[in-house]
Parts: C-alpha cells; structure tokens; sequence
C-alpha cells in the first residue's frame, strides 16, 4: 500500500517520466530506510534483476541539504553522509506514511535526525519552497500510567478527564482548522514500545486515523499530522502495530564516535583550540585499540546495548570526564598561569579520562590485564593483533611521563596531579587529618580512607561541579552508597542541597516525581528549582531496582 502511494505521489509530480523509474523510485523509497547496512546490497541486487537497465535520476535535495547544514552548524553537529542519507529517508517516509517508527540504539542519531529535518523544513519554506514549518510534541509514553496517558474516568465522581495523548493530539489536528496554522504536526512518542499502550493506537495507525477514547471521542486526525515513534527495538510490538507503520532504521556503528570528538573539539577552552589537533590524534590512536581489548579481553561490569552503543558511550565517557578536568581553562588567568604546561597536561589527563572511562567499568583481574596491554601500547609495542584496528586513525606517538612508572602499581593507582604536573599515586592524595577518627565517632560512622575512597570521591567531585552525570556500578557491599552519601553531606550547606531517593520494585513514576517536587521551590506555574543560589544534586539508590 506504501509503494502505491508513494508511486502515485511520484507520477503526479512526474508526468511524463519513465514508469519503471517511478516504481522502482517508489520502492526504494519506502523498503531501503528498513534494511541493515549489510542487506542494503542485497536488495539492490534483486531490485536490479527486476528493472534491468534502469537508472534512477539522482534526487534533488540540495536545498534540503544546504538547510540541514545551515541547523547543524548552529547545533554544533556533523552533517555526514550516512546522517543525511537517514534524514532523506525519513523526509520520504513522513511523505508517504502518517505513522513510522525511527528504529535503533542510542548513538544512532535518532533525536538529531528529527530535528535537523524539522528545522530545515522550516528554512525551506522561508526560502520559498513548497515545504511547510513543523511543530513537534514530545511526550514519553512509559514515563506515566495508561489513564495519564490517555485520559481516565474519576473513581469517585466518574467525570472524565483527558490524558496528556489526547490533550496533545486533539491540539495537534486542529491547529490549522481552529487556529490556520498550516505548519506540520509531529506528535513524537520518545520511549519504549509495548503492547500495553500501544495497541490502542491502531485505529490512528491504520486508514481510519482516529484516536478512540473511552469516553466515546474520536479524534480525527489532520493531513498535515505525523504520528512518530523513536523507539531501540521493536522485541515486544505487535505485528498489526509493525504493520501499520513505516519504518527507519538507523544503526550507531554507521555514525561512530568521529563525529562526536569532531563536535566536542570545538567546545573546549579557547587556549586548547591550538592543541586540537593532538587531542585528535591522540584520540585516533589510543582509543580503538583500548576499546578493542576492553570488548575481547576484560570482563566489563556493565555493557550499554549492543557495541557501537556501548563503544560510544564509553568515549562519550572520556570527553565529559576531560571536559570537566580542564573546564577552569576557561578563565584567562588559569589559563595563562600554566600556560608553559598545557602540552603536558593534555597528554596526562588524556590518560587519566581514557583510563576511567575506557576502562572504568571493568574488573579488578581485568584492571591489571589492561594496565600491561595500555603501558605495551603506549611504548611504541602493541600486541600482535592491536597494531592497526578498525577505526584508527591517529599516529603512535611516545612521551618520556607519558604514563607512570610501574614500582608495582597500575595506571589505576595513579592520578595526574594538576598542582604538582606529574602523575602520584592516591594514597599520598590523602590529607593526614582525613587519616584521624574522632574520639566521639559512631562506629557504624566511621570510614577508613583507602585507595577506592580516594579515587572515587575524587571523580565524583569533579563531575559533580561541572554538572556532569555520574553512575557507580558494582556488586552489594562495595561501598557505593557510602562513597556517595559522605561526599554529599560535606557539600557547602549554602551552596548544594541534595535529594535522597531510594528505588524499590514497588516505586512507581508519581512517587518519585513527589519526592523531587517536595523538595524543591515552585518558581513559576510547572517550574521547579533548588533555593535562589544553590544547586540541588539527586542521588538515586538501587537503580536497578
């Protein structure tokens, strides 16, 4: 039904074209965005046994691309060519389908790829195209209960009142009727799908596009409504619910993390901009190899999604813990006053984020495995297999403080002291009164320094003050909850106010929401904030949970 529509789409504005050219045009269009990277030849080859010697036009979507590089630069993203191939494919679909799903993991570019076409869309028609403006309305499905959802009756009263879906939607198709706005309406569902909700959106999904409440409503939909799901995978959708939408798919390891350093670059402190290059390097050469022998010869503790995602993450991981390190390089002053050792410090706390973000999240037996692979690698002599894996790009180069010295210690014993410019083991990170209990000490209060109180407080610290997000992973009884809570109750009363939430398999969404909300200010009609002049921290407990 899609390959007819978009074939009649293509014959009304193409008249006297070639009707196979319109087919297979058609095809394409709608079949290719769903195919793997590696099914895409495949398809291609059965396409061409079905129209020999026919030869597609290339389509004219140069306005298109000028206007998505116009929102990229100002979004500081990386217009590559597989991104805007994915964001061709779902202008088609949007054309032919009122209802698609944008599949994949994280890092595939999903939210980006919406949006870059949303505000091109808009530049299109300020030029004067035949395109319209777009509104977006985003809402998490699985982050409230079916009745906030879609509406409910009162338990008590019986009175109906409408859920979030039916307030933005009946909206939605009446802003050009009502309100002769004839921009496009994108309702984008961001969350998981499942067939507790999502069955209910069959009849908006199928010809009918009408959104049936139990109050008796129908909602007819707009022609210029979208009904758009970003979602990771489609393991528990049902098949009348696959039927009914178009499908994009994109996959992480067709974006890389390339584009992401190429955009963190740009956001480091003025007086970094000249070492750009070596942090590029150094990038392109430590950390493929480093990323490779953490997936094959460590055991990680946790591993986000398949391993582009989990790849990127990780690295993600470095930027933001290197970000922080040197975010006081914004002031001219820091700046200038180590000025004579920027060289040195990039190369080192390059080492220091890779060592914690690379290879934070593996073991204690895999720590030491790593610790001889990252020294081997740096000297010059990486094992066989290591010399040159997918993705490297960078040139080897060595240092003589490059890394620490061994006496015994891995490079997770060490940290780079930005005070003294060379790298000390943590245990002489500890302040000897930090070392004395107090005589009226609680037992159950006590808290022995050691080599993991150290490290980890300290990268808690430094992430918390430049509002970087943070997980502590581990098995029961390693100390998580205590590291966190003793760092957080000797924060600046005046500056820091912190929340205390502990999740159980019974908390439900309203509950934390309530807790948060409690504890906060109401600064104006659905805002909350932390006190004038201080800043609020949220510690979750139990996560998993």
């Amino acid at each position: 039904m899609a390959v007819l529509r978009a074939a009649g789409n293509l014959k009304r504005a193409f008249v006297e074209e070639d009707e196979n050219v319109l087919m297979l045009r058609s095809i394409l269009d709608v079949n290719l965005p769903k195919f793997l990277s590696h099914d895409v030849p495949l398809f291609e080859g059965i396409t061409s046994d079905l129209f020999p010697g026919v030869e597609l036009p290339k389509a004219d979507y140069d306005l298109l691309k000028e206007c998505c590089g116009l929102y990229c630069a100002k979004a500081n993203l990386q217009l590559t060519d597989n991104f805007f191939v994915k964001i061709t494919q779902l202008y088609e679909m949007i054309i032919v389908r009122h209802g698609l799903m944008i599949v994949g993991y994280s890092y595939g570019a999903k939210t980006s790829m919406y949006r870059t076409l949303a505000h091109a869309l808009g530049e299109m028609k300020s030029r004067g195209a035949k395109e319209e403006a777009v509104s977006c309305h985003v809402l998490n499905p699985k982050s409230i209960t079916m009745g906030q959802l879609y509406g409910q009756f009162d338990g008590v009263t019986h009175e109906w009142s409408d859920g979030i879906l039916a307030v933005t939607y009946r909206n939605a198709a009446q802003q050009e009727k009502l309100h002769n706005v004839p921009d496009r309406q994108w309702v984008l569902f961001d969350g998981p799908v499942d067939a507790i909700w999502i069955e209910n959106m069959n009849t908006v999904l199928d010809d009918n596009k009408k959104l049936c409440l139990m109050s008796g409503e129908m909602i007819a939909m707009s022609s210029a409504m979208s009904m758009i799901f970003e979602v990771q995978d489609l393991a528990v959708a049902s098949p009348a619910t696959v039927s009914r939408c178009g499908m994009v798919y994109v996959e992480p390891s067709q974006i890389g993390w390339e584009p992401l350093l190429t955009s963190w670059l740009t956001t480091l402190p003025p007086c970094l901009a000249t070492h750009a290059a070596k942090l590029r390097n150094l990038f392109g050469w430590l950390v493929p190899s480093c990323l490779r022998f953490c997936n094959k010869e460590c055991k990680s503790m946790l591993t986000v999604g398949i391993q582009p995602t989990d790849e990127t993450t990780r690295v993600r991981g470095l930027m933001q813990l290197m970000e922080a390190l040197v975010a006081h390089l914004h002031d001219e002053a820091a700046a200038a006053a180590v000025s004579k050792e920027l060289p040195l410090w990039i190369e080192n706390l390059f080492v220091f984020s890779l060592v914690w973000s690379i290879a934070g999240l593996i073991d204690a037996p895999s720590r030491r495995k790593f610790d001889e692979f990252f020294r081997a690698v740096c000297d010059g002599k990486p094992p066989r297999g290591y010399e040159k894996v997918d993705g490297h790009f960078g040139e080897a180069a060595s240092w003589a403080s490059f890394v620490p010295a061994t006496d015994g210690a891995t490079v997770f014993e060490y940290t780079f002291s930005r005070e003294a410019h060379k790298w000390v083991l943590w245990m002489d990170t500890i302040a000897k009164e930090d070392m004395v209990i107090p005589p009226n000490a609680e037992f159950s209060q006590i808290i022995i320094p050691t080599l993991d109180t150290a490290r980890y407080t300290f990268l808690l610290s430094t992430l918390l003050e430049h509002d970087k997000p943070l997980m502590y992973v581990g098995p029961t009884g390693t100390g998580k909850t205590l590291y966190v809570q003793k760092h957080l109750l000797s924060l600046p009363a005046e500056r820091w106010s912190s929340i205390f939430i502990n999740f159980s398999a019974q908390t439900s969404a309203n509950q934390s929401q309530d807790i948060v909300d409690g504890k906060l200010d109401k600064r104006k009609k659905g805002v909350f904030g932390p006190p004038v002049g201080k800043r609020t921290v949220i510690f979750v407990d139990d996560l998993n949970m």
